[in-house]
């Protein structure tokens, strides 16, 4: 199984393990760190195009952070790091 970097798209190559037992990967390129499959939505690869699509719906705060499982104090952060 081939791992694309969340951040820049370049290869990543298997880099030990998490506390919790999940493999780890790091990037050739930009030697970030992160892991295939994460237990917390918030950190889910399709998360910012969810969030923008609640918003423009017209959903609330609170509401889109309940239904897509996050708190909304991280939402509020990802909606200004989407912004900018």
């Amino acid at each position: 199984m081939k791992i694309k970097c969340n951040f820049c798209n370049g290869k990543c190559i298997k880099n030990g393990f998490q506390s919790n037992g999940n493999q780890r990967y790091k990037c050739c390129i930009c030697q970030r760190r992160q892991q295939f499959d994460y237990s917390y939505n918030a950190y889910k690869r399709d998360i910012n195009q969810e969030i923008v699509l609640f918003i423009k719906e017209g959903l609330g705060i609170r509401s889109t952070a309940r239904i897509l499982k996050i708190s909304a104090t991280t939402l509020l952060k990802r909606i200004i790091s989407i912004e900018r």
